[in-house]
């Protein structure tokens, strides 16, 4: 069976958990919630794992800049770069709020192009506060669209299947308290995550698209 969407995903996980009990599928959706927060922000616990940081998860975004605080796009994670769409174009460096709040540029009372940036909450802070309205052009590593019966299918689920398998498999195992299952899908989720990493790696390298076995034995 392929492995590409929803509710082909509920069923594997269903079949290799081989369990159907209502209290089981009950809590098929959170396993694959939980599977997509340990996707995204990794896991500093005894099996650890980094959060999953390649090429099929990055977007592209406007912000228009035309206040000090801009609110984040939706589903940000990480920023790779920020610019303003000038002539010439120039590079907002990120820094630290503590380094971020004792800059020249952020205790100033001049406004300006933004040259400097930092995050606090939801939001992206800009220093000089800006005099007019600028278009900055973000890139950024955004969460996939978590699953669902009404949303069913996303980049990975397409291009890995085996690391969502894995992964839901994996918090089935914490839930029922299995520990053979969670050594095992624990060490076979982190090598779905360590492949990802490592053709990421050669794509970015080489030039070429990331392609990903899709293949349907997990």
């Amino acid at each position: 069976m392929a492995i590409n969407n929803y509710a082909t995903l509920v069923t594997a996980v269903t079949n290799w958990a081989a369990r159907s009990d209502t209290e089981f599928t009950n809590r098929i959706d959170d396993f694959i919630a939980l599977a997509e927060d340990r996707i995204h922000y990794g896991d500093e616990g005894q099996f650890r794992t980094d959060p999953l940081r390649i090429l099929g998860m990055e977007t592209a975004a406007d912000l228009t800049i035309s206040a000090q605080s801009v609110a984040q796009p939706t589903g940000w994670l990480e920023s790779k770069r920020l610019y303003i769409n000038t002539d010439p174009l120039y590079d907002v460096e990120y820094m630290t709020p503590d380094r971020f709040w004792s800059s020249n540029a952020a205790n100033s009372n001049t406004t300006g192009k933004p040259i400097i940036y930092t995050i606090e909450g939801t939001n992206f802070i800009f220093a000089y506060s800006p005099d007019s309205t600028y278009t900055g052009k973000l890139l950024f590593f955004k969460k996939m669209d978590a699953l669902s019966s009404s949303l069913t299918t996303n980049w990975l689920i397409i291009n890995s299947p085996g690391t969502y398998l894995y992964a839901c498999i994996l918090e089935y195992a914490l839930w029922a308290e299995d520990d053979g299952k969670i050594t095992k899908y624990a060490a076979l989720f982190q090598g779905r995550i360590n492949a990802l990493i490592r053709q990421d790696s050669k794509a970015r390298f080489s030039g070429s698209n990331l392609i990903v076995r899709t293949d349907n034995t997990p």
